[in-house]
């Protein structure tokens, strides 16, 4: 029943969404998936924020779907090793070609977050979703804070002295966290803090800080493509913000992986490897290229290995040494 509701409320997106999947034919390794995996996945259905668990192509296993975060944390969440995010507008297809890539290369199931645009970036979607990406999407996620900033009442915007002075008398009173839990573990009726990008349609970036607050045991990897590298440096970001100060044991256990854009990570993150292409003006049109990265020879934005001039994920995981030699 909740496939159905899916696909009537997604019928007037069917084209962009249809767009979404053959540039996922273009940017991403889609051969790497079997006829039979191709077919069981669906654009359509599969929305941004729900979950693609890929097995490495030999395991013979099947892809998983989840569509919320904790359905996939009660399913799988303590043996899933790596998660990735792509970008350039693809759909689950691509999620999971990445996803498949990656689980390759590690020899372990990847969980891939599929990501996109949603209902919200209707507009952009049908100009053709590029400028989303980099430099743009960081004007925009600015700009959503400035509007939010200056349409909050003075009242709420600037505490009176009164109110200082009250503030300083007495202890604040418990904040609920981004779980929506008070300090002391008891849940909260009060709504969790407002995130700088919550509108409609950031459901890839709300179901990946749920998954790094749950924090599964065996998470040690992350890697992202193109515009999935800012929604992880946003989510790293935040995640840090939400700790407050406290050390997390991701922190030091999480490698994280970009490729085709280069981005300001956490510090709190040590073990970051930012790869782009020597070819790729693209991404390093939105990139911090100023920021620690490698060039890799010979390649461009996308990471199909039918086409000329790709990134190949697996080689590149291995050269930094996340994945084995193979």
């Amino acid at each position: 029943m909740a496939n159905a509701t899916d696909l009537v409320t997604e019928l007037p997106f069917v084209p962009f969404k249809q767009r979404n999947a053959a540039i996922d034919s273009l940017f991403y390794d889609t051969k790497a998936l079997t006829p039979e995996e191709l077919g069981r996945l669906s654009p359509l259905i599969d929305h941004e924020g729900s979950i693609v668990v890929v097995p490495p192509a030999a395991s013979g296993r099947p892809i998983r779907r989840y569509r919320t975060a904790l359905r996939f944390m009660n399913r799988e969440g303590g043996t899933v090793r790596a998660f990735v995010l792509a970008g350039v507008g693809s759909s689950v297809v691509g999620t999971a070609a990445l996803a498949r890539n990656v689980a390759d290369a590690i020899g372990a199931d990847a969980a891939g977050v599929v990501t996109g645009y949603g209902v919200s970036d209707l507009v952009t979607e049908a100009l053709g979703g590029w400028f989303v990406f980099g430099a743009a999407d960081r004007l925009r996620l600015q700009w959503e804070a400035l509007v939010r900033r200056a349409t909050t009442p003075l009242s709420e915007a600037a505490p009176t002295a009164e109110a200082d002075a009250s503030a300083d008398a007495a202890p604040a009173p418990a904040r609920p966290d981004a779980a929506g839990r008070l300090a002391t573990g008891a849940p909260s009726l009060l709504p969790r803090p407002a995130r700088p990008w919550e509108l409609p349609g950031a459901a890839d970036i709300d179901t990946l800080l749920d998954l790094l607050i749950a924090a599964p045991p065996g998470l040690d990897l992350l890697v992202g493509h193109s515009k999935g590298n800012l929604m992880i440096e946003t989510v790293l970001r935040t995640f840090v913000d939400q700790l407050d100060g406290d050390p997390h044991p991701l922190f030091e256990r999480l490698r994280i992986v970009t490729l085709g854009a280069v981005v300001g990570m956490p510090s709190e993150f040590p073990h970051v490897h930012q790869l782009i292409g020597e070819l790729d003006w693209f991404g390093g049109m939105n990139s911090s290229l100023q920021l620690p990265h490698r060039m890799v020879p010979n390649a461009w934005h996308h990471l199909n290995r039918c086409l000329p001039y790709h990134l190949d994920v697996g080689a590149a995981l291995r050269d930094i040494g996340v994945a084995p030699d193979s």
